[in-house]
């Protein structure tokens, strides 16, 4: 079944149209890699999906119904979540404090089981509650920022640049918890640069150029052919078949 769907959609920033005509299909539990070069207008896809970029034309789809009009705190409660380019957080706010913002609307037990949810995915959090977020690690930070955007309970989660600064080892502990977030029923859309971590677990990748769509196909193809995503990224769509 079809989660979430970009129809044609354009976007972008002034007189800068960053992506255009994009047209892509999210399956419920499944995940979305998106991959391109810098400026290819990988963050303002996920933003344009979560209505804090507003579209130029084009639909966003969710569960059948058009939310292309929507602002992004009634995308939230509809069940989609993002956990931006660099986390983000309330720097004087503490590890709790960030983390229950996720879930304001919900009742205190509620937040409580849903703080216990997040701190099984990421045990490293549960000593360093009462700590500020301006003294965490980058990789402190980064399990905040997703813990915040779990505490939603969202279907679907949209994921920016998750390795962007952090030691490989913290990434990997990032990594590892996607799995688990596709088994409890999530759908993610992860932006990456680091393309062998994304490959490794995408069920569809999408390459960006200059805001255009070059390429989609299935992660196990790249995975089986890894330079297929060589050949894209050097133009030659040709030499893996075509993209759709």
């Amino acid at each position: 079944m079809t989660l979430l769907s970009s129809l044609n959609i354009s976007a972008g920033y002034g007189d800068l149209l960053a992506i255009e005509h994009m047209s892509v299909d999210l399956e419920e539990g499944s995940l979305l890699g998106v991959v391109g070069p810098n400026g290819a207008g990988k963050s303002t896809f996920l933003r344009a999906l979560m209505g804090v970029v507003a579209l130029r034309s084009g639909r966003v789809i969710w569960k059948g119904s058009d939310i292309g009009g929507l602002p992004a705190d009634a995308r939230a409660r509809l069940g989609i979540a993002m956990v931006q380019e660099g986390r983000r957080l309330f720097p004087s706010l503490s590890v709790q404090d960030n983390l229950l913002l996720g879930a304001y609307h919900a009742s205190r037990t509620e937040r409580r089981e849903r703080q216990e949810e997040v701190l099984v995915l990421f045990p490293a959090l549960r000593d360093i509650l009462g700590r500020t977020a301006n003294v965490l690690s980058g990789g402190e930070q980064q399990m905040v920022a997703v813990g915040r955007a779990l505490m939603s309970r969202p279907s679907c989660l949209l994921i920016d640049e998750p390795s962007l600064g952090l030691a490989p080892i913290i990434v990997d502990e990032i990594y590892k918890t996607l799995p688990k977030l596709l088994d409890s029923g999530v759908s993610i859309i992860l932006v990456e640069q680091e393309v062998g971590r994304v490959l490794s677990i995408a069920d569809l990748l999408v390459v960006l150029h200059e805001g255009k769509k070059v390429y989609q196909g299935a992660g196990t193809e790249f995975r089986e052919r890894p330079d297929a995503l060589a050949e894209v990224y050097l133009g030659n769509v040709s030499a893996v078949g075509g993209g759709n």
